[in-house]
């Protein structure tokens, strides 16, 4: 049986999910203030050690990618990445659109739409494998009303209640923002990463950030 490591740190909810074939075998979630630098690989050292497995031990590590948090997402990728090329193992990349979408069950008539918080006013949102957009609040439920031309919308995601769809009245909107479908969590990452049949090279393995990061320049520059 496989064993996989998954981790998240795309949100405040920083987690960790051990798998191995399709048993949990120990998982943790911890809210917090910073951006994981100081608590991941603690966590992640716990939740080895309760399993009695090394690093070695592990066929393949799984991380979330975002979108989310700019600097918490690259601690997350940087670790899982440096951890997988030490070991030789491989990796799988999962965005926190799969996340919150994995295993959900839309109705024959529904298309499911991922909506999460992108600050500034905007949600990132996706459906399918349509490409990732950031949208304003304002404009967000008129786009995906035109984008998404037939069908009910499934709205997936802490984004979801953020968004006024009473502007969109010919449309059944139906949301979906309870855990483990509110934000991505290390255990969906781990479930998405088993049924995976590829992988990727822990060097291509690269945070999804869908806008420009946030960059704040030092005094002085223009």
């Amino acid at each position: 049986m496989s064993r996989i490591v998954a981790v998240d740190t795309s949100t405040a909810l920083g987690s960790v999910a051990l798998l191995e074939g399709e048993r949990l075998v120990f998982t943790s979630e911890r809210r917090l203030s910073n951006a994981h630098g100081e608590s991941l690989l603690l966590a992640m050292d716990e939740a080895m050690k309760h399993a009695g497995w090394t690093p070695r031990d592990v066929e393949r590590w799984a991380v979330g990618i975002g979108p989310g948090s700019f600097t918490g997402t690259r601690i997350g990728v940087a670790t899982v990445k440096g951890i997988a090329l030490g070991t030789g193992r491989e990796v799988v990349a999962v965005t926190s659109f799969e996340a919150v979408r994995w295993g959900l069950v839309a109705a024959p008539d529904e298309v499911a739409v991922s909506v999460l918080p992108a600050m500034h006013g905007e949600v990132f949102v996706q459906w399918g494998d349509a490409e990732p957009l950031h949208l304003p609040l304002a404009t967000a439920p008129q786009r995906i009303g035109q984008e998404i031309a037939h069908g009910r919308l499934l709205i997936v995601g802490s984004g979801g209640p953020l968004v006024d769809w009473d502007s969109i009245h010919e449309r059944p909107v139906r949301l979906v923002n309870d855990a483990p479908h509110d934000v991505p969590h290390a255990t969906s990452i781990a479930r998405v990463a088993a049924q995976r049949t590829q992988s990727v090279e822990p060097t291509e393995v690269e945070p999804l950030y869908v806008r420009p990061p946030d960059i704040t320049l030092p005094k002085g520059s223009s």
